[in-house]
């Protein structure tokens, strides 16, 4: 079971990252979006378990506690689940925050096989993108302030920063022209399509591979058009010059993305950097979310001259369930 914040984190981020690394084999259906911040989830806790939560050997069934409060049909409770990850963001920005909240969310959740494991992302769920170049040397000193308010400055600092987002806006913007521009309505055939177009690795052939796919699924008179359109869209993302699917270039940009955030999480909390290659897995399973939250907070805690370190934890998850996966 992994418990997001919200539509980004299920259907952008981990939609993108099971179709690139199809290892994990966890179904969309496994994914449930809690639709707001972890300080209210927090408060939700409170509710029902009591302002002592935590202190009192009390057993948490979060799982419970978010179908109860989402009325669905039948209540879940964590018994119904091998492993549980909770992925949320840090958001100094909002008018909730809670250093004393976080912390005990933090310390609470660290076991997926137990309560729940929580991955926090600093300052949001963007930082995965917050990359200029691959491989980028300055993303281990990189950091905002946290006068940078509210959180879609931060959005928009990102966007401007890094092709990243384009990246993985790219199936989503490829579905929107087919539907909006080419008329095909039905999504199991819509998807089809842009699946099929997103296996596509043979630059020389690239057209025909458009045309066979379009081929009785759009009007006869609107294929040249959207051939090239699609042609000039997939060589932009530049995927098939290397003769890799749009997978395949996701999934090396992610395993990037995954140690770049190993070395910032390090130094965050070793101040340690930089990571001979042998020595990632070790890094890695050293890590303690725990004492990079006190940094954190300790570091944002002046609303004028106070920083965060962007780093992103939720694609560990990759790391947790194989760490080969990471440096294959």
């Amino acid at each position: 079971m992994l418990i997001v914040e919200g539509n980004h984190e299920k259907n952008k981020l981990f939609w993108l990252i099971f179709n690139c690394f199809p290892e994990m084999n966890i179904h969309m259906d496994d994914i449930w979006i809690y639709g707001t911040n972890i300080y209210l989830l927090y408060d939700d806790i409170e509710k029902e378990y009591g302002t002592g939560w935590g202190e009192l050997n009390d057993d948490i069934d979060l799982p419970f506690v978010i179908s109860k409060k989402q009325h669905m049909d039948e209540l879940c409770y964590k018994e119904n689940f091998t492993n549980i990850f909770i992925v949320f963001d840090y958001e100094h920005h909002d008018v909730n925050f809670s250093e004393e909240k976080i912390v005990k969310m933090q310390k609470y959740f660290y076991d997926e096989t137990d309560m729940g494991k929580l991955y926090l992302n600093y300052p949001m769920i963007e930082s995965y993108q917050h990359l200029r170049v691959l491989p980028d040397y300055e993303y281990i000193d990189k950091k905002i302030p946290v006068s940078l308010q509210p959180g879609r400055e931060y959005k928009t600092l990102v966007k401007e920063e890094t092709a990243i987002a384009k990246l993985v806006e790219f199936p989503h913007r490829l579905e929107d022209l087919l539907n909006r521009h080419f008329g095909i309505c039905d999504v199991q055939k819509r998807r089809k399509c842009c699946k099929k177009i997103l296996d596509i690795s043979d630059e020389q052939n690239l057209e025909n591979k458009i045309l066979n796919i379009l081929y009785g699924v759009i009007e006869h008179g609107n294929l040249q058009t959207a051939k090239y359109q699609l042609r000039d869209k997939i060589t932009r993302a530049e995927y098939v010059h290397n003769g890799q699917t749009y997978w395949e270039f996701m999934r090396r940009i992610f395993k990037q993305i995954i140690c770049h955030n190993i070395c910032k999480a390090s130094k965050i909390q070793n101040n340690q950097y930089p990571i001979e290659n042998e020595t990632y897995r070790q890094k890695f399973e050293t890590l303690d979310l725990i004492k990079i939250l006190e940094v954190q907070n300790i570091a944002s805690r002046d609303v004028e001259t106070g920083f965060i370190w962007v780093l992103n934890t939720c694609i560990f998850l990759v790391a947790e369930y194989n760490f080969a996966l990471v440096m294959e």
